[in-house]
């Protein structure tokens, strides 16, 4: 098992595969594990980094610690451990708030930016009802988020518990420190991030609708947007050959 120490914390993370680095930030329902999809399809031609975020999984950390500041820097302790200057990096939901942070304060180590069901940060003007109710469903609440047709696959959908459930000391109020609102993104720094970015969003997402997600693009600097049919919000999970392709030619696409 390997680990970085960040900031006094004990980062557990995985790198398969030579090439260009592409590194996957988890959400708050998933931890390295989830991402056994982009790994078995990138790890031929690229350096799949994958981490457990502080305080999941294999990565437990006090609660004083979790703010967006300090994810941040834990990817880059890992970019710095594993002697990766630049990396494509991809955020998940709450590993977006990670992601986009990097790109924002140390955009020469990002070559590209992929954000999968996140606002990464930036504040919406209006919360949808499910996003409002989420931290009182606990763990459960974010199993519910998926498609009708991932609910149709009860395979799948136990897979996602049985990895879920690998964050043993999980709860939402653990993570009230991502709200801060000194960690928010001001839309004004965006069109100075000069860091090509993908949204991908899931058509069925209850929590960051398609359209809020639509409206983010504009600020960008070079910003495009695709939504993912019948996946809600995890289309790297529900529909992750659909998701590969599209991040596959987005980090292609930056490499010519």
């Amino acid at each position: 098992m390997s680990y970085v120490n960040s900031n006094g914390t004990e980062i557990y993370y995985e790198s398969t595969g030579t090439g260009p680095a592409i590194l996957f930030a988890h959400g708050a329902g998933g931890n390295a594990a989830i991402w056994f999809n982009q790994i078995a399809h990138f790890k031929s031609k690229y350096q799949c980094i994958t981490f457990d975020h502080r305080s999941f999984a294999r990565s437990p950390a006090p609660d004083s610690s979790l703010t967006i500041p300090n994810f941040r820097d834990d990817i880059l302790a890992i970019m710095d451990h594993l002697e990766v200057n630049e990396a494509h990096l991809v955020g998940q939901s709450m590993g977006g708030f990670s992601t986009l942070r990097c790109a924002l304060d140390n955009p020469d180590r990002v070559s590209s930016l992929t954000l999968s069901c996140t606002p990464g940060g930036i504040p919406l003007s209006n919360p949808s009802k499910a996003l409002q109710e989420l931290g009182s469903r606990g763990a459960d609440g974010i199993k519910a988020t998926m498609s009708k047709s991932t609910f149709e696959n009860p395979a799948l959908v136990q897979l996602y518990s049985s990895i879920q459930a690998f964050n043993t000391e999980f709860s939402f109020s653990r993570l009230s420190n991502l709200s801060r609102q000194e960690d928010q993104v001001d839309k004004s720094r965006l069109k100075n991030m000069k860091v090509p970015t993908l949204i991908i969003s899931g058509e069925e997402d209850p929590l960051f609708l398609p359209k809020q997600l639509s409206e983010l693009v504009p600020y960008f600097y070079d910003a495009n947007i695709e939504i993912v049919a019948d996946a809600g919000h995890s289309p790297y999970f529900e529909q992750p050959d659909t998701f590969n392709k599209l991040l596959e030619q987005h980090i292609q696409s930056r490499s010519q």
